[in-house]
């Protein structure tokens, strides 16, 4: 259903939406980027000690309210400005559009419009909740940091001893740096909050962390059921299929609808490499139980990270769908995700000679892919994000950076080291035509 655009940088969210970060913060979007509500004071909101509805209508949330409508840019959207500049569906423009449909165009222009008479306060709660209940994590992805991983967060610790904090210092360049995640989500301020909220709920998105692995997720599923409340909305899950237990699956049967996003960025030795833990083995025979169960309100797709590890040999990975897709006659969604940060793991540094090898594979397997060919309702995805992915990597042919490089040679090297692990023989290619640019 198509709705008003108000603006080219306005997105619904901050009218519908809140997201509980892994730390307790409240945030109007899980892509914003190192950005968290705050009081009128100045102070960030805390879910140990404060409540959704604390953040819903503070200046901050207003502010950001008042740009969207008038079209300026926010800070923290720079993800779904840099998609759109591929020509690849951004996030803002896919949650427009889903939001219009789910909840009617009268609906969306309501809130919108009552805000603006009130100074940009909304005054009815919001239908769709984030729920990261702390960074109780298996793996240990390259990509991911200590805010999410539990994993990560003690493996930085121990580098950074052994390292006498360059580790730290590192990581500082690139504006990240490890922080301690409190048991926030054991206050009974937050689940009197949650209650609250749930008879207005129509979708909850959860991860982490790893979602099946935190209980407090199991708590906010039972709190639905009793409630009465679990056949009316929707759940949205990112699992790394490390775990996928019988009472997990027995839990989804209760709700509406489940969307399960598999984060997986690689096929085989490739997702091991990247999600430092992960076996291949274990991950494709929970995928395979999943698909195999048939169930009508669980929807499967996968949402690979596009990065320098994975440039390219992503098409191994699309491969492996297409074989799933028709072994299980399953539509699968694939929808490609973008590493913006941290910067030395995005694609966009790396040389020309690479770049042009990419597009190469990724031109070759459009050509003879079935998913490219098939008419369903998810293959408008996989053809965008093919589609953006070429045209990014034609529009960075000539933005090799050295220095960004020669960091993420130090970071693999690194962790290589404390894993266990060797990047030329997990990614013999990539290897070989780094070091033939001088890597």
């Amino acid at each position: 259903m198509a709705g008003k655009e108000y603006s080219k940088t306005f997105c619904v969210y901050p009218w519908m939406h809140q997201v509980a970060t892994p730390v307790g913060n409240v945030n109007f979007c899980c892509i914003s980027e190192r950005t968290f509500v705050r009081h009128d004071d100045g102070r960030p909101v805390d879910l140990a000690t404060d409540s959704f509805e604390a953040a819903w209508n503070t200046n901050y949330m207003r502010d950001i309210r008042k740009k969207m409508l008038c079209g300026d840019p926010v800070k923290g959207c720079e993800t779904c400005y840099e998609q759109e500049k591929i020509g690849k569906r951004s996030y803002r423009e896919s949650h427009n559009e889903e939001w219009y449909s789910r909840l009617g165009k009268s609906e969306i222009e309501s809130r919108v419009e009552d805000s603006r008479k009130k100074d940009f306060i909304v005054d009815k709660p919001p239908v769709y909740l984030d729920l990261r209940l702390g960074n109780l994590c298996n793996l240990k992805c390259r990509m991911c940091n200590p805010y999410n991983s539990i994993m990560i967060h003690k493996e930085w610790q121990e580098l950074d001893q052994q390292t006498a904090g360059e580790y730290s210092n590192f990581w500082a360049k690139y504006n990240m740096k490890v922080g301690t995640v409190s048991k926030w989500y054991e206050s009974e301020n937050f689940w009197s909050d949650v209650e609250k909220y749930i008879p207005h709920l129509k979708k909850v998105y959860m991860t982490g962390g790893e979602p099946t692995l935190i209980e407090s997720n199991y708590r906010f599923l039972d709190l639905c059921r009793e409630k009465g409340y679990a056949n009316k909305i929707e759940l949205f899950f990112n699992l790394n299929f490390t775990n996928m237990s019988d009472k997990f699956i027995e839990q989804l049967s209760h709700f509406k609808w489940t969307s399960i996003n598999a984060s997986i960025d690689g096929f085989g030795s490739t997702n091991e490499y990247i999600r430092g833990s992960s076996k291949w083995d274990i991950c494709d025979k929970n995928i395979n139980k999943l698909l195999s169960k048939q169930i009508s309100t669980i929807g499967l797709g996968f949402s690979p990270v596009i990065q320098i590890y994975n440039i390219l040999n992503i098409t191994s990975l699309l491969d492996y769908i297409e074989s799933l897709i028709m072994k299980y006659n399953h539509d699968i969604l694939i929808d490609f995700l973008y590493c913006f940060t941290p910067e030395f793991l995005d694609m966009e540094s790396l040389p020309r000679a690479i770049k042009l090898e990419a597009k190469k594979k990724i031109l070759e397997w459009a050509e003879n892919s079935r998913l490219m060919r098939r008419k369903s309702e998810k293959s408008f995805f996989i053809k965008n994000s093919v589609e953006s992915l070429l045209t990014r990597l034609e529009q960075t042919l000539e933005h090799e950076n050295s220095e960004k490089i020669r960091d993420f040679m130090g970071y693999t090297n690194t962790l290589d080291q404390k894993r266990n692990q060797n990047f030329a023989q997990a990614l013999p290619e990539l290897a070989r035509m780094l070091n033939e640019s001088g890597y």
